[in-house]
C-alpha cells in the first residue's frame, strides 16, 4: 500500500514537472528554409520547373483558364483537387462527383495565392510551404510543418448575391 502511494506520488510529481517544461518555439524562417529545400529537391527529382511567388509559394500553371476573372473574397469557388504530402500519400481530394465549394478567404493562404493566378477552367499545381498551409499545427492526415502538394482544377466561381 505504501509502495503504491509512493509510486503514485512520484508519477504526479513527474507529470507536474513535464507540464511545466517550456514548449518548443516555432521559428517560421528556419522552417521555411527547410520547406524550400524539400520543394526544390522534389522539383529536381520530378524534373518539374516551378515558379516561386514572392510569398514563397511554388507553382506551375498547366492551364490558365478562360473564365471571367472578376471574383472577390466573398464569391464561392468550385474546384476538384488532390492534396498529397511530400511522401506522395494522398491526404485529401475532391472529384467531379464531390467537388470542393468554398469561399476564397476561408482556405489556406497558399490556395488563395495560387487560385488568384488562374481563371475558371484553369489547372495549377501548388507546392505549399508550411507557413502558407497549416504551419506547425497538425491536422487530420497532415503532420505539423508539412509541405503540401496540390493539383487543382478550378471549375467555376459563383458570385455572392446580396439580399
Amino acid at each position: 500500500m505504501l509502495k503504491n502511494r509512493l509510486l503514485l506520488g512520484i508519477a504526479v510529481i513527474v507529470g507536474i514537472l513535464a507540464a511545466c517544461t517550456k514548449p518548443e518555439v516555432y521559428d517560421e524562417n528556419a522552417q521555411f528554409e527547410i520547406d524550400e529545400t524539400i520543394i526544390k529537391d522534389w522539383a529536381t527529382a520530378k524534373k518539374v520547373t516551378l515558379v516561386k511567388d514572392t510569398s514563397g509559394l511554388y507553382y506551375k500553371i498547366d492551364s490558365l483558364g478562360t473564365g471571367a476573372d472578376d471574383r472577390n473574397a466573398t464569391d464561392t469557388l468550385t474546384v476538384e483537387y488532390e492534396g498529397r504530402l511530400m511522401t506522395d500519400s494522398v491526404f485529401s481530394k475532391a472529384t467531379a462527383d464531390n467537388p470542393f465549394k468554398f469561399i476564397r478567404e476561408s482556405v489556406m493562404p497558399g490556395w488563395r495565392i495560387g487560385l488568384s493566378l488562374i481563371k475558371p477552367g484553369g489547372r495549377i499545381e501548388l507546392l505549399v510551404p508550411s507557413k502558407l498551409a497549416y504551419r506547425n499545427y497538425p491536422t487530420p492526415g497532415v503532420p505539423a510543418n508539412s509541405v503540401l502538394h496540390f493539383v487543382i482544377d478550378y471549375k467555376k466561381v459563383a458570385k455572392k448575391v446580396d439580399k
